[in-house]
Parts: C-alpha cells; structure tokens; sequence
C-alpha cells in the first residue's frame, strides 16, 4: 500500500492523532496496572488456597494420632498385632504419605525393665520368631523410661525399635507437659533425618491413660499415665501432598518452624523449600522472569507449635500470555486506531475525488452479489417474493419460477398466479395468513403444499413478513423446498414407531423369561437344596453329641446351605417378586417396604383401599417403573422423604411418586447418559399412557403416570417381527 507524503505530513501535524498518541499510552498503562492487580490477587488466591490445604492436611494428621490414641482405649492391654492390624488398614503411604510411622511408647520403671525386655523379645503374635535381641537403647540405669513398644511399619522404622525417647531431656520434658495437661505434645525440636529417606521430621505424641481411672488432677493423671502414642512426619512429603502441583511450579514456598509462636524464622528452623533439588540445595531466587516479586507471609498453628509460611513468586508467573503482551497489544491497538481514524478523515476530505470510480465499483460488486445470491438461491433451492397488496402484483426470483415448473411470464406475476400454484387443500390457509400479515404485522411462518404445472406435489416452507416501500404497504417472503426434509421426518417417525413397538417387545420377553427363570430355580434348584438341607438337619441331629468335630463341620454345611437359600430367594425376587402374583396393591406395598429397609430413606404410600385390577402386563409394567423410580431416588435426589400414591381415576391407573431432593436440572434430563427416565418413558407409551415430570433445581420431583385400563390400540403380545426382504 502506497502512502503518499502529503498524508505523512498531516498526520504528524494534525493535533488529532497526538491526542491518539496520548490516550493509548495512558491506557497501556492502566491496563498494565489491572494485569499487576490482578495477578497480586491471583497470587493472593493461591496462597490463601494453599495455607488452608496445609492446615487441613495437618488437622487430618493429627485426626489419625488421635485415632491411634482412641484405639488404645478399646482394650486394657492392646497387643502388638492389634496396633499392627490397625496401622496397616489406616495404608499410611497411600491414604497419609506424610506419616512416616505411628508408634507406642510404653512408660517402664526401672524394676519393670527386665520383665519388660523379656515379654517384648518373646512376643510372637506378628513376627513368628520374636524379638530376640531387643534391648532398651540408650543402655543405663535411669528411674523410668518411655520404650518405642509399638512402631510401624516396622520395615522401615526397626532403628528405632526399642528406644527409649525420654533419653533425650527435651523429650522427656515434653512427655511430662503432655502427661500433666493431658494435651497434645511436639517433639520440641525438628528432625533431621539422614540416609536413603532423607528429610525433616517432627514429631507429635499424645498421653495415655489407664481405662477407668481417673484423670481430673495432675496427680490422678500422673497415677493412671501408662505410656504415649506418637506419630513421625515428613514435612516435605506433607507439603508436596496438600499444595497443589500447579501452584509449587508458579511460586516458591518456604516453612519455618517458629516453636511455640516466640521463633522467627532462620534458615536453621526451615522446615520445606519448594525450590530444593534432590541433593538438598536451595535456590536463591523464586522463579520467575519480571523485575516484580509479590511476597506473603503467614502464619499457622500445628498442635502446639506454629508455623510460618512464606510465599513468593514474580508477577510474571501468575500472567498468561496473553496478559504480558497485552499492554503493548492495547498500545499498538491504539496507535492503529488513531491512524485508522485519521485515515478515514482523510478519505472523507478527499472522497468527492473518488466518487465516480466508488460508484462504479459498487455497481459491479452489486452485480456480483445479485448473481452470487441467485446462485445461492439455487444451491438452497430458496425463493423469494414480493407482493403489493394495493394492486395484487408480485415480483418473483428466478428460484421461485423453479420451484413452481414455470417459465418467467412476459408480464409481471399476480397474487392469483402464486394463489393457483399453492395445493388446494392448503389454499385457504395460505390465504389467510398473508392476509392476517397484512393486517397485523405479524410474522407468517407454515409449511404448505404447492403444485407443480405437471402435477407434482411439493412440500414447501414459506415466511412472510410485513415491510414497506416509503408509504406502501408490502409482503415480502420466501418459498423453500423442504419436500426431501418432510420425507426423512416420516421415515424417521415410521422408524420410531416400530423401535418403540420392538421395545416392547423385547421388555415383555424380557420379562416372560425372568419368570421362567425364576420358576425354575424354585421349582428345580430351591426344592433340591430344601432336601440337601433336610438331610443335612437330620446328620447335625445325629453327631451332635458322639461326633463334636464332624458336627461343627455339619453346622458350617448347614449355614452355607440356610446363605444359598437366602441367595437364591433374592435372586428370584430380582428376576421376578413372587409378590407380583398377589396383585398390583401387595406387589406396590413390598417394593415400598424393600426401599425403606435398603436406603433408610422415610417412604409413605397412599394406595385406594379397593383392589386395584390390571392384567399382568401392566401390573409388571408399573412395578418396574416404580422400581426405576426409587433407583433413581437413591442414586441421584439426595432425598430425605418419599411419598407413593396410586389409585384408579375412571378408566386409568395413576400412580404418583414425590421426594423432596435436589430437583432434576433440564441439562440433566436431556443428557444422552439418563437411561433410566428414557426406559420409564418407552415402558409408558409402550401401554399407551401418559408421562409428566415435574421439577425445579432444589424442589424436589414430582412424577405422574396414568395408564389406561385396556389399550387402546392393538396388543403388544400380537407384536410381530415381518421380514421386509
């Protein structure tokens, strides 16, 4: 594109575009400070985020020691398999992979020590050969010591089997706080394990009391101490577990322990840095690329100890890259912007020289466009009209003369013309609705029939809107062949018809083979195990006394035999509830009495006190659907109540089902994945009947079935499959 001199040299003299200029620097710069705004408080959301996943994660921690502790109140003397047993339920690695062991520390007196060690290394009840060589660590003669009893997992922790952590005076005057005040103890010191597992640990214990003593007072409490239960943690894998991968690779965190709330936080209190490699190095700086760093730094309570956390990260990493380039996209914009408005002022000023060659131009891309739009017209087999009622005259496109078989007539066409064309069972109609457009203003919008010069028929949509030339009224309209459209639709409804026929078909064999099946495993398989069980009765009768052993073994058969019966009885009341045979009132009444025991949920059935009488179609039919229903109440309504009603309405079954949940969402109804309301519905139609769902998110849901007592069309057991070869 030229740009000639005379147009540079405005432009840098025109006061207009300076002022350009200016506005788009201003607004580069309060774009870039929202960027910045909104970053600092992105950064702020993350942090906040983070500080609550990490006292969560913390709180549920503790939660475990506290468990451990309970567990311990379950039995006076709780064995080692019993505390094995319970730590490897808890899977440790998978469900709390910030623990690295729970243990038990037993207080033992200086008497007791011997005693103490021997019981220990003649334990067996985990590790068949026992414990042979433990010993109390560190070796010496003290008053009383706290031996790590119970640890686990072993494997991994079996270095500090047998020590005595009340060796180390922080620790022992840890243990005495916790037993006194009956709270929560720390190690009081972090931990710094080394070798493969390298990390820093701490450690939390509670103090256990003997059952049934009592622990109002120090010196009760003292009485009835008898030990600790404790827990090791690995901060960093903690941190790494509640703190969000996303946001570790987009701001460094670092946790100081600050003790009791009176530390601060030095890098010998750094209990996890983010940015440190697997050889235990820190890096200097957070990640980052801009000059501008955000920094937050919080606070946390641990048990009895406080935390700080620090958080930082550079601007750039909480932008997208859309938001670095932005301010300079709103610069350039502006600049463009400025010079695109210039340019148009400056086209203005010089159009009139322009104005022969534009209006040429326009003329040859009407042209165009006039040809493209036929062309369009054509391919979408689309016609347009335009009538003028003052003179019945109309003005027809070339596609519209196509769809009524008709050359283009030597003279301007009539209303009466296009009248003629339309099918003569549609004519009125057609009739009328210009009319009534004319009249109103309204929109008329139908599909209709037209015919052809050689007799075909057509079908066609036609809309026709009111519009006006200066002062005169006219219709302007479109014709569209929608013949191929309208012959889908009714294969497609044929085809639905005879889906929802086979459907069926297919529930009612479905349904005739599910009693067949359970009639023969009554009849075959349930009167063959009543006379296994018989036997069986009769054998327990006879051992009971002069063969123990072999009776326990007949016992067991007898038991095994009593589960198959149960099983077999709830297999055949899912294939079939022999409940059914005794009416649609009792078979209602049962599945009623089934949902309360299964889901708890409360469940009120208002049924007529006259029988109600259907045929065993529908009786099934019904049944399923309640069924499905109650399925769908336990599954997905969240609900608390249910109430059923069924009675007869003249000629029709109404059966209703309410529960006060969360309501069906329409996106939810119209999921292709709602299986269940489509199965409810085809079962309906199926007999003829009518289905309504009424509900509102929170509302709960209402649904309404009325099947009529004899079918109104022909009967589904005369369906047949026809071979259409």
């Amino acid at each position: 594109m030229h740009i000639s001199r005379r147009f540079v040299r405005s432009l840098f003299g025109s006061t207009a575009w300076w002022i350009g200029v200016a506005s788009s620097l201003v607004l580069c710069l309060l774009v870039e400070q929202a960027i910045t705004n909104r970053s600092r408080a992105e950064f702020e959301y993350h942090v906040d985020n983070a500080q609550l996943a990490v006292q969560n994660r913390v709180h549920s921690y503790i939660d475990v020691l506290r468990g451990a502790a309970a567990l311990f109140y379950t039995a006076d003397d709780l064995t080692r398999e019993q505390f094995h047993a319970y730590v490897r339920e808890l899977n440790l690695e998978k469900s709390f992979p910030g623990i690295t062991n729970l243990n038990f520390a037993r207080r033992v007196t200086r008497e007791e020590k011997q005693a103490f060690e021997a019981a220990v290394r003649a334990d067996t009840r985990v590790d068949s050969h026992g414990y042979p060589d433990f010993n109390v660590r560190p070796a010496g003669d003290r008053p009383e010591y706290h031996v790590l009893t119970y640890i686990e997992p072993m494997e991994t922790n079996l270095v500090s089997f047998g020590f005595d952590i009340a060796s180390n005076p922080a620790v022992a005057n840890s243990l005495e706080v916790s037993r006194d005040s009956g709270r929560l103890a720390s190690s009081g010191r972090l931990i710094h394990i080394s070798g493969p597992f390298r990390h820093i640990g701490l450690a939390m214990r509670m103090p256990l009391y003997h059952r049934g003593m009592p622990t109002r007072t120090i010196a009760e409490r003292q009485k009835a101490y008898f030990g600790s239960v404790g827990a090791g943690f690995d901060i960093g894998k903690l941190m790494k577990g509640a703190v969000d991968n996303n946001t570790l690779k987009r701001m460094r965190v670092r946790l100081y322990d600050a003790g009791r709330g009176d530390g601060s936080a030095t890098p010998e209190s750094l209990l996890f840095d983010s940015s440190a490699t697997p050889d235990g190095r820190y890096a200097d700086v957070p990640y980052g690329s801009s000059s501008e760093l955000f920094v937050k730094r919080i606070s946390m309570s641990v048990g009895p100890r406080v935390w700080t956390a620090e958080f930082s990260a550079y601007k750039s990493s909480m932008m997208n890259r859309l938001e670095f380039y932005l301010p300079w996209l709103v610069l350039i914009t502006g600049l463009a912007a400025s010079l695109l408005l210039y340019g148009v002022y400056y086209s203005l000023t010089t159009a009139r020289r322009r104005a022969v060659e534009l209006a040429r131009e326009m003329t040859k891309d009407l042209r165009a466009s006039e040809a493209s739009l036929a062309e369009a017209q054509h391919m979408a087999r689309l016609g347009s009209w335009v009538l003028h009622p003052d003179d019945g005259s109309m003005s027809w496109s070339a596609e519209t003369y196509r769809l009524f078989a008709m050359d283009r007539f030597n003279e301007t066409p009539a209303r009466t013309d296009f009248l003629n064309r339309i099918h003569e069972a549609d004519r009125a109609h057609i009739r009328e609705g210009l009319e009534k457009c004319l009249a109103t203003g309204m929109e008329f919008d139908t599909e209709h029939r037209i015919t052809q010069l050689d007799g075909s028929v057509l079908w066609v949509h036609t809309i026709c809107r009111l519009s006006t030339n200066g002062d005169a009224p006219l219709l302007r309209g479109t014709i569209m062949d929608v013949t191929e459209r309208k012959q889908t639709m009714e294969a497609l409804k044929r085809s639905q018809e005879l889906l929802r026929e086979l459907t069926a078909h297919q529930d009612r064999v479905k349904e005739d083979e599910r009693k067949r099946i359970a009639r023969e495993i009554h009849d075959e398989l349930g009167q063959t195990l009543l006379a296994l069980r018989i036997d069986v009765s009769m054998l327990d009768a006879r051992t009971g006394r002069s063969h123990p052993r072999l009776n326990e073994k007949v016992r067991e058969a007898l038991h095994h035999i009593d589960a198959t019966v149960k099983t077999i009885r709830t297999i055949i009341n899912n294939l079939r509830p022999a409940v059914l045979d005794l009416g649609l009132n009792a078979a209602i009444e049962w599945q009623v009495a089934e949902f309360r025991r299964r889901s708890g949920i409360a469940c009120e059935l208002h049924v007529s006190e006259q029988e109600i009488v259907v045929d065993d179609m529908r009786a099934t039919s019904l049944f399923r659907i309640l069924q499905e229903s109650l399925t769908n109440v336990i599954r997905h309504s969240k609900a608390t109540r249910v109430v059923i009603e069924l009675y007869q309405d003249d000629n029709r079954v109404v059966m209703k089902i309410t529960d006060n949940g969360i309501g069906i969402y329409p996106e939810t109804r119209q999921s292709s994945n709602s299986f269940g309301l489509v199965g409810v519905e085809e079962r309906i139609h199926a007999l003829d009947g009518e289905f309504i769902i009424t509900s509102a998110p929170g509302k709960g849901t209402t649904l309404t079935i009325y099947i009529p007592l004899a079918s109104g069309g022909r009967d589904l057991y005369d369906f047949k499959l026809v071979d259409s070869r």
